[in-house]
């Protein structure tokens, strides 16, 4: 994460984009990446960091997926 001024920037975990965020992001904050549009969401804030937008019922359809292209 870097900050200039009221901009922190965060790396997209899938295509690894620079996302600009206001100083003001919250925790558990979901975020489009203008790139690749995968859904993120703010998993710390100090470091700022972003990983995958995975709810509960989203879950177990995502395991499912990465076992069969395994």
């Amino acid at each position: 994460m870097s900050e200039k001024g009221d901009v922190q920037i965060a790396q997209c975990p899938k295509c690894e984009s620079p996302i600009q965020l206001g100083k003001d992001v919250k925790l558990e904050a979901l975020i489009t990446c203008p790139e690749c549009h995968w859904l993120l969401e703010v998993i710390s804030l100090n470091p700022l960091e972003l990983d995958y937008a995975l709810r509960d019922e989203g879950w177990e359809e995502w395991e499912e997926e990465e076992d069969v292209v395994s």
